[in-house]
């Protein structure tokens, strides 16, 4: 398993789902930045991600040293620039966020759907379409065609 470093979107969107409890049996350890861990917390208290958050078991909050630089948040969020530095900064980390932006630099990434691929692979989850549909349920945006190759095996 991987080291990997979690942006809110696809904690949030696998909380709302009920998949929150995938992410270890796929990837290990798991961390969140504090930027991220922030975000999730301002969240209302019935959130399923802020009362993961508040219980977590398998999931440690960071910081990173030395801090970012303002100007490094300047086109991504706080939360999504302390992702992508931290895995840039720990060689082998996986950044999980769904943000189209971030495919373009030179880090190992995947997103929310990519981890529920995973999860059907390693029959951790039954049914792909199903799992899709959960996910899109609770907010991840995931284009048409971008499904019909997933479901059809041609990736």
């Amino acid at each position: 398993m991987k080291l990997a470093v979690l942006n809110a979107s696809p904690l949030i969107i696998l909380a709302k789902a009920g998949y929150l409890d995938l992410v270890p049996k796929l990837l290990s350890p798991v961390v969140i930045p504090r930027a991220v861990a922030t975000e999730i917390s301002t969240g209302p208290p019935n959130d399923p991600a802020v009362r993961f958050l508040a219980r977590r078991s398998w999931l440690s909050v960071v910081d990173l040293v030395p801090a970012l630089s303002p100007l490094a948040t300047w086109h991504l969020g706080p939360g999504e620039s302390e992702v992508l530095e931290y895995a840039r900064r720990n060689s082998g980390t996986v950044a999980v966020l769904d943000d189209r932006a971030a495919r373009a630099l030179q880090i190992p990434l995947t997103g929310t759907l990519g981890l529920v691929v995973a999860a059907v692979r390693m029959n951790l989850l039954p049914s792909l379409s199903a799992a899709i549909d959960a996910v899109r349920a609770c907010g991840l945006y995931v284009d048409s065609a971008t499904v019909s190759r997933l479901l059809t095996g041609d990736q």
